[in-house]
C-alpha cells in the first residue's frame, strides 16, 4: 500500500504516539504520561538511593549505636559506587519493584501536568486498573514486562517461600516480572 506525503506522517505520528503514549488519555483519564526526560531519569536515580538510605535507617533503627554506626556508614559506602544508576541492577530491581511505581508515574505525569503531586499520581495509579497502568509506566521507562508462569504450588521446593517480601504498596498485590529491553 502507497501512503503520499502528510498521508504518511499522519500514520507515522499516530503510531509514534501510540507508541510513547502521547496525548493517549485512556489509561490515566485526563492527564497525559510522557516520555521521561534526562531530568526524570536524574531524579528516578536519587530516589532509589534515597529509598535505599531510608530503608537502611528504619531496618537499624533498633540496633546498639555501633552497629548502627558502621550499617549507615557502609550503605553511605556503597553509595560512591553508584549502584543506582540507570540499568544497573539495583537500578532495575528499584524500578520495577511496587514501591518505585508510584515515583515513576509521578514523573512521568509531571512534564505534562506540572502541578500534579506525587500523591495524586499514586492515587491515579491506583484507580482502575492497576497492572495495565504500571505496564505502560514500566514500558515508558524501558522496561518490558515479562509473562511468568508459575508452576503449580506442589512443585514449590520445600525452601522456597511462598510469597517475597512486602514492597509496602498499598493498592496492588501484584509482582513486578520482567526485565529493561536491551539497547540497540
Amino acid at each position: 500500500m502507497y501512503i503520499r506525503g502528510s498521508a504518511f506522517l499522519e500514520v507515522i505520528m499516530g503510531e509514534l504516539k501510540d507508541l510513547v503514549a502521547l496525548g493517549n488519555s485512556n489509561i490515566f483519564p485526563g492527564h497525559t504520561l510522557s516520555v521521561p526526560r534526562l531530568i526524570e531519569f536524574a531524579e528516578a536515580e536519587e530516589e532509589a538511593a534515597a529509598q535505599y538510605l531510608r530503608s537502611i535507617a528504619r531496618s537499624a533503627a533498633a540496633l546498639p549505636a555501633p552497629v548502627r554506626d558502621a550499617l549507615h556508614q557502609r550503605a553511605v559506602d556503597n553509595l560512591r559506587s553508584h549502584p543506582f544508576s540507570y540499568g544497573s541492577a539495583a537500578f532495575d530491581q528499584w524500578a520495577l519493584s511496587m514501591s518505585a511505581a508510584p515515583f515513576l508515574t509521578w514523573l512521568l505525569l509531571r512534564i505534562r501536568h506540572p502541578k500534579i503531586t506525587l500523591s495524586e499520581a499514586s492515587q491515579l495509579l491506583c484507580e482502575g486498573e492497576y497492572s495495565a497502568k504500571v505496564g505502560v509506566v514500566w514500558s515508558l521507562w524501558g522496561y518490558k514486562p515479562a509473562k511468568k508462569i508459575a508452576p503449580p504450588a506442589e512443585k514449590l521446593p520445600a525452601e522456597m517461600p511462598a510469597a517475597g517480601p512486602s514492597t509496602g504498596a498499598a493498592c496492588s498485590p501484584a509482582s513486578p516480572a520482567g526485565g529493561r529491553e536491551e539497547a540497540d
